[in-house]
């Protein structure tokens, strides 16, 4: 079957797998794919058909009104309210509500798109420039969890080894192998909240509203109030285009016509959508990254993941218990066994287990040389 290469390549990279969590699809599929669908309807309505249509003198031929059209699509339009009388329009009303955007909508949804894509695609290839493969112990996890104890067994010391290996590793300096997992991971999480952040705020200069980063809602307001764009110029359907024409002799003359934009009725829906969606999805990766932090900093975790071998009466297990998570599993560790546990959390309490016996060895031959 007939593919594009680059299409193809990116499809992939819209697929989740078992070390994104939901707040990671929100943003790497879900948002992706809602920015690249509206920029392939946009682009339908630009460029199939008639994107703009103008009303120019009645001497003007045929082929001098196309001109006219396709040089007021390309070159940026300016909204006036259609209750005032036109006379001398200034030029800083016409700098203020010039429109740039209608022209590049459908390029900038789909670069928009492919830019939440980015954290995705780092966060696969520091995967594959690190020793720590988080897709083994979700891929392992996933397998044997329906298996019996003793099945898993093996497989539950193999994930504890090759974690305790991973962690304790020595690697070259000035390798990226040499960086943390937890580091990388927490680096991924920020860019996807800034990446967020960044559209939200690069969508208000795109449609012009840099001054009011809040468009979104009073064009919400005003659509619920019936205030329309005639009154607000928001999205304006009837725009007015300048230009001159040079005749032979010098004889300049300056033309001013109005245009019809059809295409903005669907990017003041559109672009509406996408502002509340950017807002949802901002707060939505907040809470969800600040929530998982929290979650695998406080000893809570470690703590749950050891309750069946927990004595209650021992107040010397709860410190051990401490210097287990922090010590020996590092933010590491406990990344991975989060990991494992989105997969099993019977495997994950086994892993854990197995590496807390290992950790309580280690301390008593420790205890021995002193």
């Amino acid at each position: 079957m007939f593919s594009v290469p680059f299409l193809t390549s990116l499809t992939n990279h819209l697929g989740t797998t078992a070390i994104d969590d939901a707040s990671d699809s929100l943003s790497c599929l879900i948002s992706a794919f809602l920015f690249i669908i509206a920029s392939i309807l946009t682009s339908a309505k630009t460029y199939v058909g008639s994107a703009m249509e103008c009303w120019v003198p009645q001497t003007y031929s045929g082929e001098w009104g196309e001109f006219a059209e396709n040089y007021c699509f390309l070159k940026d339009t300016y909204w006036y309210p259609s209750k005032e009388i036109m006379s001398d329009i200034p030029e800083y009303h016409k700098e203020r509500h010039r429109l740039s955007y209608y022209q590049w909508s459908s390029m900038y949804m789909a670069m928009a798109g492919i830019a939440f894509m980015i954290p995705k695609f780092l966060w696969k290839m520091s995967q594959s420039y690190t020793d720590m493969s988080l897709i083994y112990f979700c891929d392992t996890a996933q397998a044997i969890r329906s298996d019996n104890e003793e099945q898993r067994k093996d497989k539950v010391k193999e994930m504890a080894k090759f974690m305790r290996t991973k962690i304790t590793a020595v690697h070259a300096p000035h390798s990226i192998s040499n960086v943390r997992m937890s580091t990388i991971y927490g680096a991924v999480k920020m860019l996807y909240l800034l990446i967020a952040l960044g559209q939200f705020i690069l969508l208000g200069y795109f449609l012009g509203q840099k001054k009011d980063l809040l468009w979104g809602w009073t064009l919400f307001i005003n659509l619920l109030n019936g205030v329309t764009w005639e009154t607000t110029g928001l999205f304006p359907r009837l725009t007015f285009c300048d230009f001159q024409v040079r005749e032979m002799a010098g004889n300049n003359r300056d033309e001013t016509v109005q245009c019809v934009i059809g295409i903005n009725e669907f990017n003041e829906k559109i672009f509406l959508f996408l502002w509340f969606w950017l807002v949802f999805l901002f707060f939505a990766t907040a809470i969800a990254h600040v929530y998982n932090a929290l979650q695998i900093s406080k000893p809570y975790f470690i703590n749950s993941l050891l309750y069946s071998i927990r004595e209650h009466h021992d107040a010397g297990q709860k410190e051990m218990f401490r210097e287990f998570g922090d010590k020996y599993l590092t933010l590491d560790g406990k990344l991975i066994l989060s990991f494992v546990k989105s997969q099993s959390d019977l495997v994950a309490q086994e892993v854990a287990i197995e590496m807390y016996h290992e950790f309580e060895v280690r301390s008593l031959e420790y205890l021995k040389t002193l």
